[in-house]
């Protein structure tokens, strides 16, 4: 089939792409990983050699899990469109070409539901699981990676930052413990 392909994850209502209103995103292009605004896609619809799939929004921050280990489709899905990118500090891998790992395993009980998975490429999910390298999740779509020699990181969706203080982060920027 010739011509492009284009993803998007959209939010569509019924005067979203009629209305001539600010340009404010409504979807987000997969492949280019930025919003699209609806005189983008507008302009895609247009087109004849553009085939569109559209993708209805994902709650992210549905709990579903599953009972075994392998994970859905839905799961890498929603997972994608979280994390954005490999969740590793200052990795730039889209997380669509990434590996889902299981925050808590799932042999120490870790369920298989977005809530427990991250997207992390194999180099990263490699280095998880058989270095020193370790993560806490204290807010959702947040991680604070712990490297071999004691660093921290906090590494969310505004990107990679050191984290300064040596107490266990919860979410907050408070002071370090005395």
């Amino acid at each position: 089939m010739p011509g492009r392909k284009v993803v998007l994850n959209v939010h569509i209502t019924d005067t979203t792409l009629t209305a001539d209103r600010s340009p404010s995103p409504v979807g987000r292009w997969e492949e280019g990983r930025c919003p699209i605004s609806s005189a983008q896609i507008r302009e895609w619809l247009r087109a004849r050699e553009t085939t569109i799939i559209v993708r209805p929004v994902i709650d992210l921050a549905d709990h579903v899990p599953v009972g075994s280990y392998e994970t859905p489709d839905r799961h890498r899905i929603r997972v994608a469109l979280r994390d954005q990118t490999c969740r590793f500090p200052h990795c730039t891998r889209p997380a669509q070409r990434c590996d889902l790992d299981h925050h808590r395993p799932y042999g120490e009980g870790g369920p298989t539901c977005p809530c427990n998975e991250v997207a992390l490429c194999r180099r990263h999910h490699r280095a998880k699981t058989h270095s020193r390298w370790r993560y806490d999740i204290p807010p959702p779509g947040a991680n604070v990676w712990t490297s071999p020699t004691g660093f921290r990181f906090r590494d969310d969706h505004r990107g990679t930052h050191p984290v300064h203080d040596t107490r266990r982060d919860t979410g907050d920027a408070g002071p370090p413990d005395e």
